[in-house]
């Protein structure tokens, strides 16, 4: 069994990694990044790196190095919203030489990626969503008719980065808004005064005829710089959402491969879908460190394996807490956390998202860049300080 893991230089892919090399799988990796010396690179699982400068080179690197790769056909597993694109829009080239995600037909993967429609997918299945307007910057005249507040996105993720999310309160942050973001399509939503979030981390089989979610993340306090945060992983079958409504969204697109649903639970008692990432999950080692490793199942099902002894796991799994913790660390110098909640946080955290005692190096090399931009920040906030 081959897997090639394609990402960029963040947790999402190291975790994909370690998934894998914990169960002794090793990977290639190839890394779309402009990082001289990419952490993620120094895992021990990781058999050979392919550095990348954009993602127009992924195709021509596959074709190159894995195209004459004998059977079983290599896995491909997607660690980012442009890659699961790109690897769409191509997958008539790629589908004879690798086992891919997706749905069967080129293009479908990206054509969901559009908010919009997914929102009103979800809505058709039965799934509560929150208002949106789609806002397209080159039009002679914007009318948003919702009320304040508002969160704003990309419309398409891809096109976008996280700091195009923004939340406006009123016409000022508004204009503020489209005069600094580059991002022409977006969806403008309601933004649901909310209790928490949580995302259901899964792995759809088989067009999604066979479903797998075996818990839920709870968000406990969000980064600001990501979409991830420290969370609560809780492996249940009572999920906050009913499994068949997710089943049959993810039947309605056809797809098969890693995936994430993101979600909002409401002061007034309701859960807001809010959206769904069509590849692995950044958060997802906190399923591999619950007891259940969704990357393993993928690559075993895709090659024909057996995967009911994988599945055997889940009614052994168990609670964990999980922190990203250069992350977490970034909240706690800008006085966004107690300094003792933290600290009791991380003597109950089970799983990191950079750190592992099973494969140290890439931490180590990661720690040497957050140091360089944590002592430029507390060195810039004693200087305004200062004056």
């Amino acid at each position: 069994m081959k897997a090639i893991i394609i990402g960029g230089n963040h947790h999402n892919t190291l975790g994909v990694i370690r998934s894998l090399g914990y169960i002794g799988l090793s990977t290639y990796l190839i890394l779309i990044t402009k990082d001289k010396f990419p952490y993620v690179s120094q895992s021990k699982y990781v058999d050979k790196c392919f550095l990348l400068q954009g993602e127009e080179e992924i195709l021509p690197c596959l074709l190159k190095n894995f195209s004459c790769f004998a059977s079983p056909k290599p896995v491909i597993i997607a660690c980012a919203d442009f890659i699961s694109s790109y690897l769409d829009c191509h997958y008539n080239q790629l589908k004879d030489f690798f086992l891919l995600p997706g749905a069967k037909e080129e293009g479908r993967i990206s054509y969901f990626m559009d908010k919009e429609i997914m929102s009103d997918l979800a809505r058709k299945v039965g799934m509560n969503v929150p208002q949106t307007v789609v806002v397209n910057q080159d039009d002679e005249k914007i009318d948003v008719a919702l009320p304040f507040p508002w969160i704003i996105k990309p419309l398409v993720s891809k096109d976008g980065s996280k700091s195009d999310i923004k939340r406006c309160f009123n016409e000022k942050d508004w204009e503020s808004y489209l005069a600094g973001n580059h991002c022409k399509k977006l969806q403008v939503q309601q933004l649901i005064d909310k209790e928490y979030e949580f995302q259901l981390i899964g792995c759809s089989l088989d067009s999604g005829n066979q479903l797998i979610i075996p818990g839920y993340a709870r968000n406990i306090r969000p980064s600001d710089v990501t979409n991830t945060g420290y969370l609560h992983y809780l492996p249940t079958s009572k999920l906050p959402v009913d499994i068949d409504l997710c089943r049959t969204f993810i039947k309605s697109i056809g797809y098969s491969g890693l995936f994430s649903m993101e979600f909002i639970h409401g002061k007034d008692g309701i859960d807001y879908f809010m959206e769904i990432n069509l590849r692995n999950d950044g958060n997802s080692i906190c399923v591999t460190a619950s007891g259940l490793n969704l990357p393993y199942i993928w690559c075993l099902s895709q090659c024909g394996e057996d995967i009911c002894e994988e599945l055997d796991r889940m009614n052994r799994m168990i609670p964990v807490y999980v922190m990203p913790e250069f992350d977490d660390l970034i909240l706690l110098l800008k006085g966004k956390v107690n300094a003792l909640t933290w600290l009791k946080d991380l003597f109950k955290t089970d799983c990191f998202m950079e750190f592992s005692s099973k494969d140290p190096k890439p931490f180590i090399y990661a720690l040497s860049g957050f140091l360089k931009r944590a002592i430029r920040f507390i060195g810039k906030k004693a200087g305004i300080k200062a004056k």
